[in-house]
């Protein structure tokens, strides 16, 4: 059984692949996806091929936080400085610059892939529309580093030897920081003396790395709005938020800005709140749910690092759409539980998720490709909307399950 799923999975992924590559050269995906283009010629990788020309820059005495004009787009420096010292780029180009990113992208292609059972059709369909989704489509077609941690985050769902999950917590945390969040995985554990003293040794050795990296980090805040999205690709709250603040509805010199709220109520406000309201208790006392520290198992300790991440990001960045690759980490619990009968809420929210890529693919694709141009400010309303209601979500879920390990915690105590 498992030796047909494996080559089930490995059709699939050439399938899949193949069609990604005909897309990508034919350019079918631009301008959805916005295309990098130097001298007529439009490039890929663009986001790995930066960190590569940094390290070429500063092997010529640049300091490629304030200036890196190895890169055809003078892409400065805006990770740690760990990204700073591959080895031997000028002896493997071709490697690295073309057959790595390759590499990486099919692995994480066919970890996708490898999260469904294809029991049905409608498993099929949901994997098409995740892996043809803008923010899957935009992280291949960049490289982006995203798609490597997200693989190293799996690798830490699966792997429960803690000097190795040291090791890779170490290395993702002070190559793009962010993955600092994922030391909620010491919670699995269960005793709070052990997790107390691996959380506090994990940051103490990042606060002492990035103590002695303090020049640098000063110069990548600095650089901060080459990592920032803005439109329809800004996924973050402060998005949200500041689209929010300034969307203004204006006919004829009349403000009609209650149109505005008008809809973040109907779109926004009343479904988080039907939502919880009709599921109530299939969501506060749903044991998949309560349980999810409680059960030191692959597909707990991915959603959990994903929720994490997907949250951590959301309210403290303002990141381009491509990190809402980590909302993948959700499938395997989802499905896992998705099918048990007391878990009704948690296969509707699976299939919100799959929408959640779906209809945010549709609304890029329209708002990039101007096909209602004079609707574009209320598309990209929508799709914030819709992003901040499957975080709601995701919140509650976390929220729950951080409630009831705290709860038992302080009863065995």
């Amino acid at each position: 059984m498992l030796y047909k799923k494996n080559i089930l999975t490995f059709l699939v992924l050439i399938f899949f692949s193949t069609i990604i590559y005909f897309l990508i050269i034919k350019q079918i995906i631009y301008p959805t996806i916005i295309p990098m283009i130097k001298n007529g010629v439009i490039n890929v990788f663009v986001d790995w091929r930066v960190i590569l020309h940094a390290n070429i820059c500063q092997e010529k005495g640049f300091d490629t936080y304030i200036n890196n004009p190895c890169s055809p787009w003078n892409g400065k420096h805006v990770y740690g400085q760990i990204l700073l010292y591959i080895p031997l780029i000028s002896n493997f180009p071709n490697f690295y610059f073309i057959y790595l990113p390759i590499i990486l992208n099919l692995i994480f292609l066919y970890t996708v892939i490898n999260f469904f059972k294809f029991e049905n059709t409608i498993g099929y369909i949901c994997l098409f529309f995740i892996v043809f989704s803008a923010p899957v489509i935009l992280a291949i077609e960049r490289a982006n580093i995203d798609i490597a941690i997200f693989l190293l985050l799996i690798l830490i769902s699966k792997n429960k030897n803690v000097l190795i999950n040291y090791l890779i917590l170490i290395l993702t945390t002070i190559s793009k920081f962010y993955p600092i969040c994922m030391a909620i995985i010491f919670l699995f554990k269960k005793k709070m003396k052990i997790i107390t003293i691996n959380i506090i040794f994990f940051l103490l050795i990042i606060f002492l790395i990035l103590f002695f990296q303090l020049e640098s980090l000063i110069k990548i805040f600095d650089n901060r709005n080459q990592f920032t999205g803005s439109g329809i690709y800004n996924f973050s709250f402060n998005g949200v938020l500041h689209y929010l603040l300034n969307f203004k509805i204006i006919v004829d010199n009349k403000s009609y800005d209650f149109i505005k709220y008008l809809l973040l109520v109907t779109l926004l406000i009343v479904p988080i709140f039907l939502t919880i309201l009709f599921n109530f208790k299939k969501i506060f006392n749903n044991n998949s749910i309560l349980n999810l520290f409680n059960e030191d198992i692959f597909e707990n300790r991915a959603y959990i690092l994903s929720s994490t991440v997907v949250l951590f990001c959301f309210f403290s960045f303002s990141n381009f759409f491509y990190r809402e690759i980590f909302f993948l980490g959700l499938i395997p619990w989802l499905l896992k539980n998705k099918h048990l009968t007391e878990n009704k809420f948690i296969n509707l929210y699976f299939y919100i998720l799959i929408f959640k890529f779906f209809i945010s693919t549709v609304f890029i694709f329209l708002v990039m490709n101007n096909i209602f141009q004079s609707f574009n400010i209320f598309i990209v309303f929508v799709k914030y909307c819709f992003d901040f209601y499957l975080i709601a979500i995701v919140l509650t879920v976390f929220l729950i399950s951080i409630k009831n390990f705290l709860y038992l915690q302080f009863k065995n105590t």
